[in-house]
């Protein structure tokens, strides 16, 4: 799942626009300086999608009703939004995955 839309931030000028992606475990909201040249500010996980539309309305003034659905590519999105996780758990006070304790 791709949701994009262009970002109208007072604050933040530099950020053109923005993605949702859907991953196996909770949505990145990418942030772009430019999405046609994949030139990317940042991203943040949220564990479902209404958090992250919620803070891209907030932070970059992005209205309810400015997603745009995309297609799914086999891009390097499509491989993030697939990897596995396992392994890893979500530090969410750190806001970070991080390896998991294992006894191979």
């Amino acid at each position: 799942m791709r949701l994009w839309a262009k970002a109208n931030s007072q604050e933040l000028p530099d950020i053109e626009s923005v993605l949702i992606l859907g991953l196996t475990d909770g949505v990145l909201l990418i942030r772009y300086f430019s999405f046609a040249k994949r030139q990317v500010e940042g991203d943040h996980w949220y564990s479902t999608v209404t958090e992250a539309k919620r803070d891209a309305e907030e932070v970059f003034g992005v209205r309810p009703t400015a997603w745009l659905a995309m297609t799914d590519e086999k891009d390097e999105l499509y491989q993030l939004s697939v990897m596995s996780t396992a392994g890893y758990t979500f530090d969410a006070e750190n806001a970070e995955w991080v390896r998991s304790d294992s006894s191979d």
